[in-house]
């Protein structure tokens, strides 16, 4: 699609800090300045906001407007996205006959006609533009993001499963799906391996307080409660007065007293458990009246 269009194929460079109102203010001077217009397209597509209807809005009106230069390519496939998704036919086929008669070769726009086939529940058709893609272009990661995304469309969990692991065999540092694997494994049931796929998001952003919480509570619903405190050992750490690792510290603490009797008994275990307890009671007595459940829970949670 010329250069922008080319540069759009590449992964977006991290964006800067959005400040406060900035966005508020852009979405205000769009409804009367095809420039700000065109500069709000910008902004979303670098802070990759999902607000269709403003995409639709105001794109239909600059393409309308003839006088977009060299960006009309981008807005045209920022729209066709957005009447993909909302459903607006007409729109869509106009994004799409648009670009294809301009760039009849273009892979992208082959991607194009895969959603094109999605926004119609085609998956048949969708799936074989994309194994086209892919024949051609292996290493094309948005073809595999779009079948994996497809699969989940459809209700196909395994297919996405399987499509996901296939992926990764090449792109094995993609954190993004490894915690899109996790959680179909979640929803399968499949914890074990749900476990496995979070581990890996540990490796790639060990600080993450999400990424540590929900491997700590998968760990702990598989029975590990030794691994599952020290993750949530870890996350006290790095959030001193963080409810969700308190409580599951606390939680691993009781399983693992009721799982060895001694081990209760030990001045560590007893230290560490009762300096979790206050601290939870600590955070509570800010709530109010809201906190005193929680309260009257933690006086009945004795080693």
């Amino acid at each position: 699609f010329g250069s922008s269009l080319v540069q759009a194929e590449k992964l977006f460079p991290a964006p800067g800090v959005m400040e406060p109102g900035e966005y508020d203010a852009l979405v205000v001077k769009a409804r009367s300045s095809s420039t700000a217009a065109l500069e709000l397209l910008q902004f979303m597509r670098t802070h990759k906001i999902h607000q269709p209807e403003l995409v639709l809005q105001h794109g239909a009106k600059l393409v309308r407007s003839q006088r977009l230069g060299n960006e009309l390519w981008t807005v045209l496939e920022q729209v066709f996205m957005a009447a993909a998704e909302l459903g607006c036919d007409d729109w869509r086929d106009y994004c799409l006959k648009e670009l294809t008669k301009n760039f009849p070769s273009s892979l992208r726009v082959e991607r194009l006609k895969g959603i094109e086939k999605e926004s119609q529940a085609d998956w048949k058709e969708a799936e074989k533009i994309y194994q086209k893609i892919l024949s051609t272009k292996p290493e094309d990661t948005m073809a595999h993001k779009r079948l994996i995304a497809m699969h989940k469309q459809s209700g196909k969990v395994s297919e996405a499963i399987e499509a996901i692991n296939t992926y990764l065999q090449t792109f094995s540092t993609d954190s993004e799906v490894w915690h899109e694997l996790g959680e179909l494994y979640i929803e399968v049931g499949s914890l074990q391996r749900a476990a496995f796929c979070f581990e890996e998001m540990i490796v790639h952003n060990p600080r993450s307080m999400y990424t540590i919480l929900t491997y700590a509570e998968l760990l702990y619903s598989v029975g590990d409660f030794e691994a599952s405190r020290k993750y949530f050992s870890m996350a006290a750490y790095l959030d001193e007065m963080n409810l969700r690792a308190l409580w599951g510290l606390a939680t691993c603490n009781m399983a693992l007293a009721e799982k060895d009797k001694a081990r209760e008994k030990t001045k560590q275990f007893q230290e560490l458990q009762k300096l979790t307890l206050e601290r939870l009671k600590t955070a509570y007595k800010g709530f109010g009246a809201t906190g005193k459940p929680a309260a009257k829970l933690l006086a009945m949670m004795t080693l």
